[in-house]
């Protein structure tokens, strides 16, 4: 993004536009951000797959195992965090969220059945994310090593598919270069939008 570029109206809809394709190209830098979450007070991150992102609603989702610890974490306190990184725009998003998990629902067989099969495949582990065990593996059952299970097996994984839904509450934008930084606060309250230009 250029550094001319400093109406704050037009780098939300440029932070949209970008959040919209990087669901779709996995090559693009906000493909995979990091989310943050509590667990016991403690701070919890890794790294997520961008599934979805609601320009309307402003609503970014990803896809996780029900059985695993942040599912416990996040219903306890929904308040949580994403940090997307460009390296090729020098873009860094700091994104308050507050995090819905979608179980059982509509909205998740909705999101399952847009899911492929190589993503499938993960739900069908024998043994919980985080599970204690004496080999490396990853818990497919022996006869997925190596391949996709076809549309009827992978109808089993359902039973262990969530998909988190987070709605964005603020964007720190962060602009980075040699010619002059520049740091911009969004905060997002409904249709209210404020913005905040801060010393990067």
């Amino acid at each position: 993004m250029p550094q001319s570029n400093e109406n704050p109206e037009e780098i939300l809809n440029t932070i949209k536009a970008q959040l919209k394709l990087s669901v779709t190209d996995r090559h693009h830098g906000f493909h995979t951000p990091v989310f943050t979450n509590i667990n016991n007070n403690e701070i919890s991150s890794r790294t997520v797959v961008l599934r979805n992102f609601d320009d309307n609603k402003f609503i970014i989702s990803f896809h996780t195992d029900y059985r695993s610890i942040k599912i416990k974490d996040i219903l306890n306190k929904p308040q949580t965090y994403f940090v997307f990184y460009d390296f090729k725009t020098k873009i860094q998003l700091r994104i308050k969220t507050q995090s819905l998990i979608e179980y059982n629902n509509n909205s998740a067989l909705l999101a399952w059945k847009k899911t492929k099969l190589s993503s499938r495949k993960c739900y069908l582990t024998e043994k919980a994310p985080s599970s204690k065990t004496n080999l490396a593996e990853d818990g497919i059952p022996s006869h997925l090593i190596g391949k996709d299970p076809d549309k009827e097996a992978s109808e089993a994984g359902y039973k262990n598919f969530a998909l988190v839904n987070n709605k964005i509450n603020s964007i720190e934008w962060l602009y980075l270069s040699y010619t002059g930084h520049r740091r911009l606060r969004i905060d997002i309250n409904g249709k209210k939008i404020e913005y905040q230009w801060l010393i990067p």
